[in-house]
């Protein structure tokens, strides 16, 4: 399979509900090694503006979209994110290619057209849309400014009223950036010297996390030297932040991992401290699987069990001295490493989601033993999923005390004190995530 076609197929899949990097893993050994970046960096730059690729589409197509054949549209979106953004790859290749995938299509009375149409429209885009999409950036209203830059504008309302009109504006352009690879180095290994032994891309450890390695990609993770030994793990670095805050303040033990997922902040924190033991929990079967999985690649599972269920009705096997919630959320603040999940998410959805997680965090704290401590986190910059959510359990109990998020090297200049609680991290780098995280003390 060429690198366009499998772009096309990972991106019918997303259409379809799939998740873009578990799509592209199932394609990858279908695709022609050399053409494997091409799909991968196709399927990106589609979904990061997908919201200004459909405007333009409106705009610069002579005919209504919706008499378009299907297979048409799946083609000219990707072709104009290609046109625009797609660097390194000569535009009338990525035209020709896309024509050719409609070649077979024909209009209502049954002759050709589809193609001409394609060729068309895209030649228009990289003639016309460049001087357009720079009016957006410098127009003075968030709404253009978010359609440029790829962000729901209903999102940009919602950051508007969190943050203030220049920091809203200052998220938004964060999110349009591209996003690399962290990797979690393992004790023991030396990131210097994986660094400089990795030649695939540049790389090299990073000066905030002491276990962190900053690639300058997105390489397929079982591909990656001792991937399969659990030397290396990719894991973003606002997430280590928030692993290494809880070790930073706790002494060992029991830890209860309420919202598991796929283990990999449960296999962070065994892999550093080595007394410590994890019940997981995670509600999607498949997650549980793939976290027992996870452990065992980290050589840790003999000390953590994961448990299918719902976390508002299990019961913990043992009393937890720490309970980690990641709490299930928009995910807005890694929408330039996942950019599907903006698309699939509204303002309804976003205040069925912030119901979740008081919940959630109210349910943690009723089963923390006196003494214990909790972080709650989010991969989200939404101020309602946040110090909102706290905020609304605080003002029912008095039996938690905040304690200070620290690490051994601390985002300084990422962090913004929450308000009143917590800590946010913006996504300022391309390794860094938008993140929130609170770290509480149950009163004896």
């Amino acid at each position: 399979m060429r690198g366009i076609e499998g772009a096309l197929l990972v991106l019918s899949e997303v259409e379809n509900g799939a998740f873009a990097a578990e799509s592209i893993r199932r394609a990858w050994e279908n695709i022609v090694p050399s053409e494997r970046s091409l799909t991968t960096t196709l399927v990106y730059i589609t979904l990061r503006k997908l919201g200004l690729w459909k405007h333009l589409l409106m705009k610069y197509c002579k005919r209504p979209v919706g008499s378009l054949h299907p297979k048409t549209v799946s083609v000219l979106l990707p072709g104009i994110a290609g046109v625009i953004d797609l660097k390194h790859f000569k535009p009338g290749v990525l035209v020709n290619a896309l024509v050719q995938q409609v070649k077979d299509i024909k209009d209502k009375s049954g002759a050709p057209g589809e193609a001409a149409l394609v060729n068309a429209v895209l030649h228009t885009v990289m003639e016309h849309a460049p001087a357009y999409i720079d009016s957006l950036m410098k127009a003075p209203a968030m709404r253009d400014q978010a359609l440029a830059c790829g962000v729901p504008g209903w999102a940009a309302a919602e950051w508007s009223a969190d943050w203030g009109m220049k920091v809203a504006k200052h998220l938004v352009a964060l999110s349009a950036q591209e996003t690399y690879m962290s990797l979690r180095a393992s004790p023991g290994v030396d990131r210097v010297k994986w660094s400089e032994g990795y030649g695939e891309s540049a790389a090299l450890p990073s000066v905030y996390l002491s276990s962190s390695i900053r690639v300058e990609s997105n390489p397929y993770p079982p591909a990656l030297p001792g991937y399969s030994e659990g030397l290396v793990t990719p894991q973003g670095e606002s997430s280590m932040w928030a692993v290494e805050s809880l070790l930073a303040n706790w002494s060992g033990g029991k830890l209860l991992d309420m919202c598991a997922g796929r283990g990999v902040k449960s296999g962070h924190i065994l892999s550093f401290m080595a007394d410590a033991e994890i019940e997981g929990w995670d509600i999607s079967q498949a997650k549980v699987r793939a976290a027992e999985r996870e452990m065992r690649r980290l050589r840790v599972h003999g000390r953590a069990e994961f448990v299918p269920g719902d976390a508002l009705t299990l019961t913990p096997k043992a009393s937890p001295s720490a309970i980690l919630l990641d709490a299930p959320c928009s995910g807005s603040g890694t929408w330039g490493r996942h950019p599907e999940g903006k698309w699939r998410m509204s303002r309804e959805k976003l205040k069925r989601a912030a119901d979740l997680q008081m919940r959630l965090f109210s349910r943690a704290v009723d089963l923390l033993s006196p003494g214990g401590i909790i972080i709650y986190c989010t991969c989200s910059v939404f101020r309602e999923e946040n110090e909102q959510v706290v905020g609304a359990v605080l003002a029912k109990r008095s039996d938690l005390v905040e304690l200070p998020l620290k690490s051994k090297w601390p985002f300084r200049e990422f962090e913004r004190r929450g308000k009143p609680y917590g800590t946010v991290v913006f996504p300022e780098t391309p390794w860094t995530d938008g993140f929130y995280a609170v770290l509480f003390r149950k009163k004896h």
